[in-house]
């Protein structure tokens, strides 16, 4: 495991209240970095690092979505027989994960916020290009900002050999299964979700959108300007500005209580 991409775990005493970030594909927890300084010093965070992340392009070719579900599912076990309260920000494969546990456990989840949510897919002529090249070690100048966000969210160590990232075939025809099962699960979501969807996403189809609108208890979003990896300040600032309200539920729990 790279030492840049871990595992993240905070445990403050007496703390009743757990933010869960499920990272997606390719990806780690540390891509939630701009949440983490608003979370609150009194609730305990838990970023797992999914299974064959953070290491040799080997290691995605020999897990499976199986194994990504099964870890998803058992930290979230531990979370709720230790925690009152269950917060979860979850990006791109991560949602999917995020709105099958709502859809399952809703009186456990307070809230979620959905980053890019892959209900349909499609890859864009920008996406490939850039996915190819930062795989095979490329680095993208700063100034390409959405090139650059992509790479710092790439988790695997790079490789030069095709072969290795052919063996990845089969996590994406399980993912794309995983979207389809999600489609058919969403009617089942009750839990308040705040979803962002980018105007630019490489990845994901604007597809996406209806089955989203359709779903009362989602607040929907559309990011004009984003990308499936990059928020120019504008379009973070937003999204920062809808996290900081879901974070404070308590103090609006107490603000209604007062008034009634």
């Amino acid at each position: 495991m790279s030492g840049r991409y871990h595992h993240i775990f905070r445990d403050p005493e007496g703390a009743d209240t757990v933010v869960l970030l499920l990272h997606g594909i390719l990806s780690a927890p540390q891509y939630f970095r701009f949440l983490l300084d608003d979370i609150p010093q009194e609730y305990a965070v838990s970023g797992i690092l999914l299974e064959g992340h953070g290491g040799e392009p080997a290691g995605l070719a020999e897990t499976d979505m199986q194994a990504w579900k099964q870890q998803v599912q058992a930290q979230f076990r531990q979370l709720s027989a230790a925690y009152t309260h269950i917060i979860i920000a979850a990006h791109s494969m991560g949602t999917l994960f995020a709105l099958q546990l709502a859809a399952q456990h809703p009186a456990q989840i307070r809230a979620m916020l959905l980053l890019d949510v892959p209900l349909y897919a499609h890859l864009t002529a920008y996406g490939a290009f850039w996915g190819a090249l930062i795989g095979a070690g490329m680095q993208p100048e700063p100034q390409d900002a959405r090139a650059f966000a992509m790479r710092e969210a790439y988790s695997i160590r790079r490789d030069m050999q095709p072969l290795q990232y052919l063996r990845w075939l089969p996590r994406y025809r399980e993912l794309f299964r995983e979207m389809k099962h999600t489609r058919g699960t969403l009617h089942r979501v009750t839990v308040p979700c705040t979803a962002f969807q980018s105007a630019n996403d490489e990845l994901v189809s604007l597809r996406t959108l209806p089955p989203l609108k359709a779903v009362p208890s989602i607040r929907l979003h559309v990011l004009r300007e984003s990308s499936h990896f990059y928020y120019p300040p504008a379009d973070e600032a937003r999204i920062l500005r809808a996290w900081k309200r879901m974070l404070q539920f308590k103090r609006n729990d107490q603000g209604r209580s007062s008034v009634s």
